[in-house]
């Protein structure tokens, strides 16, 4: 009997140190699962507080309305939110403002947008007050004030433009935009003029002159005429013209009932006068712009 009841106390320790280690394992088991649990939960708890703050941010301006129309959620809610933590409905009131005030610059954006088309419908208004033309009228008379209506008005705008016109009673006009100008009137038998004249917003009239050109290739007429001494004209008589000078010219005309005619240029000039039975006479005369006549007189032989 007594080995038996010594083996029982020797079963019962071995089944106490069995329960012993199975429940230190067991804890050391749970141990580990809580911390695990513990780490999982402050995760997940992070990751939710940042997904409230991103709505708390896109709902500010409802959330603060809302807190506005519940005279003090703050107070119904104790102050807290469902996980205890501090409401930030303050902060997001706070992005509302700042989203509102994000609109209102893009109000003053858009605003600059208007000033800045403004600004480009008055560059525009510029451009087209730089297109607009006037009327330039240019009179050509000559020296007497009398209108010339074969002459040519030429307008020379530089950099190889110009324009030209005949002039229609005595006047022709030019459309041209603001800028300085050289004009020229010219005609058969006058010398040029030239007037300068600048285009500053308003139409212009100008008048050219021309005077009457002396061009030492202009001829003027001389009349001879040639009578006896009684105021009789002499038909047959011979009427000779020398320019006066070493390498002066001649020309020599008989007379048509009592006169002959000669072009010649301006200068100086001896004219004689013979016939059969009289003696010959001679004059001397300058031309100088002007048509001339001499009389010579032929005596008796």
């Amino acid at each position: 009997m007594c080995p038996n009841v010594n083996q029982q106390p020797t079963r019962t320790r071995s089944t106490q140190r069995g329960v012993q280690v199975l429940l230190t394992v067991s804890g050391i088991v749970f141990l580990v699962a809580g911390l695990a649990l513990a780490a999982s939960g402050a995760s997940l708890g992070s990751a939710l507080g940042a997904v409230n703050d991103d709505w708390g941010d896109t709902d500010g301006s409802a959330d603060d309305v809302g807190s506005d129309d519940d005279g003090g959620s703050d107070d119904e809610n104790g102050g807290e939110d469902e996980n205890g933590e501090d409401s930030d409905e303050g902060s997001d009131t706070d992005d509302g403002d700042s989203d509102s005030g994000d609109g209102d610059d893009t109000g003053d954006d858009q605003d600059d947008g208007d000033d800045q088309n403004g600004d480009d419908d008055q560059n525009g208004d510029d451009d087209q007050d730089d297109d607009e033309t006037h009327t330039l009228t240019t009179i050509v008379e000559d020296d007497d004030g009398d209108e010339i209506d074969d002459a040519t008005v030429e307008v020379d705008g530089g950099i190889g433009s110009s324009e030209e016109q005949a002039v229609d009673d005595g006047e022709a006009e030019f459309e041209l935009e603001d800028g300085d100008y050289t004009v020229t009137a010219s005609a058969d038998g006058y010398e040029d003029d030239e007037v300068d004249v600048e285009i500053d917003g308003d139409d212009e009239t100008i008048t050219l002159v021309l005077e009457a050109d002396d061009d030492d290739d202009e001829t003027h007429t001389l009349t001879a005429i040639v009578e006896d001494e009684d105021g009789d004209e002499i038909d047959d008589a011979t009427v000779e013209v020398e320019e006066s000078g070493f390498f002066g010219s001649s020309e020599e005309q008989d007379t048509d009932d009592g006169e002959a005619e000669f072009e010649v240029e301006d200068g100086d000039y001896t004219v004689i006068a013979s016939a059969d039975d009289y003696e010959a006479d001679e004059v001397d005369v300058e031309i100088d712009g002007d048509d001339e006549t001499v009389t010579l007189v032929l005596e008796d032989d």
